[in-house]
């Protein structure tokens, strides 16, 4: 169930929301509730992938809580200009499953 709560916008920004908002034939409620939807996706990613980047979160773990593939995951990292973090150990952990 939604619960109603007030936000404070200036004005010159809810003139912009306004004007996307007719063209996507939105009124401004729904417009408002599909842009934090996207914007608080965006900042889980974000906040995701530094743990991933602090070696706080495995790959998997990241991959789960952001409903990402790996090849999903990889170009999220890519187009942040992050690294896959991979250590020693993880590839000598990898090579037992060869066995």
């Amino acid at each position: 169930m939604a619960k109603a709560t007030t936000v404070r916008i200036p004005e010159d920004l809810l003139k912009e929301v306004d004007k996307f908002a007719r063209e996507l034939h939105m009124d401004r409620s729904t417009y408002l509730r599909e842009i934090i939807r996207k914007g608080l996706y965006l900042d889980k990613q974000e906040r995701y992938l530094a743990k991933y980047n602090r070696r706080e979160l495995s790959m998997g773990e990241a991959c789960k809580v952001l409903g990402l593939d790996a090849w999903q995951f990889l170009e999220r990292l890519k187009e942040r200009g992050m690294h896959l973090s991979v250590a020693l150990e993880d590839w000598l952990d990898s090579s037992s499953l060869e066995e």
